[in-house]
């Protein structure tokens, strides 16, 4: 049970914090910046996993959970307690973040701003990059893993927030779009993350054959 609360929690905090600091960066007229919100929303990614990382891994992340899964990292029993709590986190943080802002045109959705076919691809090699960091350095145990996957977290959100959005997440997109009632782009979060997240367990399954291949050749 306490893997599951762990994610609801961990995921409550980075929608309320992320898709919060997009809130207050609209109410100051972009004075937070996206370098701002990229940094604060990698920071939370961060310490949630460095907080909760042991007791779920810390994913907040559908598109997360589901690559653990198909590796072999998680067993697929828990697929649909995890996205579960994921959903009750990220609900929980947006309908907090309604509360507080009840002003707000947008709750921190993840839209767009260029062709959605564009944003589409965009959302896919963002979290491509996102989850290949994740695997490589859960995979080598690296000490300094969440400060890493937080950085690259920063990073695709920095890279990608003026045209798609960075959301690389469908929990986090989902939830302020369900919530504003706004769910005509919401249809490029729930598939690209996905797409992007299993495209990068197939490349990471790839490189670590040839690394071996490799590595056999040598001795």
């Amino acid at each position: 049970m306490k893997r599951y609360v762990s994610e609801t929690i961990a995921t409550f905090f980075l929608v309320f914090i992320g898709t919060g600091s997009v809130i207050l960066n609209h109410f100051y007229d972009g004075k937070i910046t996206l370098a701002g919100i990229s940094i604060i929303t990698g920071l939370v990614v961060a310490l949630m996993i460095l907080i909760l990382g042991a007791w779920s891994g810390a994913h907040m992340n559908p598109a997360v959970t589901i690559a653990f899964a198909q590796k072999g990292d998680l067993d697929k029993k828990h697929i649909l307690p995890y996205i579960m709590a994921q959903a009750i986190g990220a609900f929980g943080g947006t309908l907090l973040l309604k509360i507080i802002f009840n002003n707000s045109l947008s709750l921190g959705e993840t839209l767009p701003s260029i062709n959605i076919y564009l944003a589409f691809i965009i959302e896919i090699v963002l979290t491509l990059f996102l989850m290949l960091v994740i695997l490589f350095v859960s995979d080598t145990n690296n000490r300094y893993s969440a400060w890493i996957i937080g950085l690259a977290v920063a990073t695709c959100i920095f890279v990608g927030g003026n045209f798609s959005g960075g959301s690389m997440n469908p929990i986090r997109s989902l939830s302020p779009a369900i919530v504003n009632n706004n769910l005509n782009m919401v249809w490029i979060y729930l598939t690209a993350p996905f797409i992007g997240a299993l495209s990068a367990l197939f490349v990471f399954k790839c490189l670590k054959k040839l690394y071996l291949k490799y590595s056999r050749i040598q001795k």
